[in-house]
């Protein structure tokens, strides 16, 4: 497990470096809150294409090769951002980058499964990790373009693990590529999943500039982030022993709690204790959402590359209507998410 490992560390660590920069780059070409979101909406939109087309590969044709595709490709489109000079340079890169960042989680998440189910905790949590030292990492630097290098080159370590550390192995799911019945089987989980993150997205869509607003500096913003992700890190081992309903309806009552918290906030000392709170909401959905579709499809790729879409596709309408409702104000965005929320527990209690 330790390739897999240090695969899905330095894979969150990489873009972690350069996201949560994004609000902030586009703000100084002078984009306002609704095109700002539309940029992380074109980002996330090509991780939802891609994801969808090659999860499904990857349970028809194998895992390994589209690991190292996504990998590969990862390497070249994060050096690219060194080329971002105006808006729509920005909007052409992080299309690049989303697309290439689809290709490989689902294919990694269920090879690490396969191999050894009871550290899907464990797994997760390296990338919980990964995300918060590169939040850390890019509070510290503060510097875009050492930033571009650096997400390249951590891209770049995992694609040489990957081509020789992991194994080929193929799928036995003898199904039509259109089949659909991974989606018929799970859709109040996805539609409960995506419901709430819609919300979330519409929250991270502005929520360096939130932060910023209430007194942040870059190296504060950065520390606020690492918390979630730290959090994560240390909560997800041991969460992997609740079932997976149980799980996840915590974290939807726990998510909903957060960001109500956030929009009654009025510095960003008051945030911190709270990113606690969010970590443990995160790490309980997250990982009790997983290990549902992987207990209970043998499509596993299929259903998690499914889920793995939503959350991109969340990040298309979620910054849509964070932006929109960002106009009147940043707390409004946070209410909105929390009313979200709550709507997607009547979903998933319909179960």
């Amino acid at each position: 497990m330790i390739p897999l490992t240090l695969i899905q560390f330095f894979a969150n660590l990489a873009p972690t470096l350069i996201l949560i920069y994004i609000p902030l780059i586009a703000q100084s070409m002078g984009a306002q809150p609704a095109k700002i979101g539309l940029v992380i909406s074109t980002y996330n939109l090509m991780i939802f294409l891609a994801g969808l087309v090659f999860s499904r590969l990857c349970d028809l044709k194998g895992r390994k090769q589209f690991i190292v595709l996504g990998l590969g490709l990862s390497t070249v489109a994060f050096l690219s951002h060194l080329l971002i000079k105006n808006l729509p340079s920005l909007f052409a890169v992080r299309a690049f980058a989303g697309f290439s960042l689809g290709i490989y989680p689902a294919a990694l998440l269920t090879y690490a499964y396969e191999k050894n189910n009871n550290n899907l905790g464990k797994f997760t949590a390296a990338g919980s990790l990964g995300w918060g030292i590169g939040s850390l990492l890019a509070g510290i630097i503060a510097v875009y373009y050492k930033l571009f290098i650096m997400s390249s080159i951590f891209f770049f370590i995992t694609f040489i693990i990957a081509l020789f550390s992991l194994k080929q192995n193929k799928s036995c799911i003898k199904q039509t590529f259109w089949d659909l019945t991974v989606v018929k089987r799970n859709w109040r989980i996805y539609l409960t999943f995506l419901m709430r993150h819609a919300g979330a997205f519409g929250i991270w869509a502005i929520y360096p500039l939130y932060l910023s607003s209430l007194g942040a500096s870059k190296l504060w913003i950065g520390i606020i982030y690492s918390i979630n992700a730290f959090g994560q890190f240390l909560f997800m081992p041991y969460l992997n022993r609740y079932k997976s309903m149980k799980l996840i309806m915590a974290g939807l009552y726990l998510s909903a709690t957060s960001f109500v918290i956030f929009a009654l906030c009025r510095n960003f000392w008051q945030i911190l204790p709270f990113q606690v709170l969010l970590a443990l909401s995160w790490s309980c959905l997250y990982l009790g959402s997983l290990k549902y579709l992987m207990e209970n499809n043998p499509e596993r790729a299929t259903a998690v590359g499914v889920f793995n879409s939503l959350m991109s596709f969340s990040g298309i309408i979620g910054p849509l209507i964070g932006g929109v409702i960002g106009t009147f104000g940043y707390r409004p965005v946070m209410i909105s998410a929390a009313t979200l929320t709550l709507l997607s527990l009547f979903v998933f209690k319909g179960k």
